[in-house]
């Protein structure tokens, strides 16, 4: 479950990078448009940073668990609002991905207090 949980959180972390690359091919100058497209990868890489974090702490922190779900949730709340207006594959998958992360980094925490 880890490998998965990684390779999606790599994913998802990829789907930011990306984000932020297209952002001057789509958009001319510094409008407020330009910067929330980027700030969009941006809290992509900082959810996928986020979960990486949180499966390679060595102490189990309630605290940051707490912070990766609230994030995740928030996050998988904002593609679900996105879809909403925009209904495109690469949204699609993103929904998928973040959602099946959320639903993972869950199972994972209590797979660990049950060791």
């Amino acid at each position: 479950m880890r490998k998965i949980i990684l390779t999606i959180t790599t994913v998802i972390c990829m789907f930011g990078i990306v984000h932020i690359a297209v952002t001057p091919l789509g958009y001319n100058g510094y409008t407020i448009n330009d910067l929330w497209f980027a700030s969009f990868g941006c809290s992509l890489i900082f959810l996928a940073l986020l979960n990486y974090v949180v499966m390679n702490i060595k102490q189990r922190q309630t605290n940051m668990f707490i912070v990766c779900h609230v994030a995740n949730i928030l996050c998988a709340i904002l593609v679900s609002l996105i879809l909403t207006r925009a209904l495109f594959p690469h949204i699609i998958l993103l929904f998928v991905l973040v959602v099946l992360e959320t639903f993972l980094i869950i199972r994972y925490q209590f797979s660990l207090k049950s060791d």
